[in-house]
């Protein structure tokens, strides 16, 4: 749930800033969805394995609400890194 209501907020944002610089909106929001949903995938078929079974020896502790929900954060800080190449300002 907190990895939908994520995706949906990073499409709004891309969304939005597409609109206030005058490119493509969709196109945007695509590109801001995608850049987030990848990166999940990714993580949570390569990485994620490894960790709940490092957390199962140690149950109980911070670390496995971390496992549950590290792709969110990774997922985010790649669309964020996209968002800022995408909408860069040409220095003229």
């Amino acid at each position: 749930m907190a990895g939908t209501i994520t995706a949906l907020l990073i499409t709004y944002w891309f969304y939005k800033s597409a609109e206030a610089t005058g490119k493509n909106p969709l196109s945007s929001a695509r590109l801001g969805f995608l850049s987030y949903l990848i990166p999940c995938i990714v993580w949570t078929f390569t990485v994620t394995p490894g960790l709940r079974d490092a957390v199962e020896h140690n149950p109980g502790t911070l670390s496995g609400l971390f496992v549950n929900y590290a792709y969110i954060l990774v997922g985010a800080a790649c669309a964020i890194g996209v968002k800022f190449m995408h909408f860069k300002q040409t220095e003229s």
